[in-house]
């Protein structure tokens, strides 16, 4: 049997740091959270511009190793590196 395959188009990193710009560019993780999904749906897949995929959750912490964003226990900020210029 063959691995599933996920066919949905996914939602960049710079689609959910944008989404946190238009926030005022600090959020509650939680807030975070239910904009994305009401944005992008609760179930929709993350990528990099390499095309890795993740969750939401993983998105962040991706986001976060690379300085994208800043994460203090239930908070999330803009990081100090610049987000790609997108697709």
């Amino acid at each position: 049997m063959e691995p599933l395959v996920d066919e949905r188009a996914p939602v960049f990193g710079h689609d959910l740091l944008s989404l946190l710009q238009k926030m005022g560019g600090k959020a509650s993780v939680e807030s975070l959270r239910n904009a994305a999904f009401g944005a992008f749906g609760a179930d929709a897949v993350y990528a990099n511009c390499h095309g890795d995929r993740f969750s939401f959750d993983e998105v962040l912490a991706f986001l976060a190793s690379k300085g994208k964003v800043e994460r203090r226990d239930n908070e999330v900020s803009l990081g100090s590196v610049p987000a790609c210029s997108g697709h």
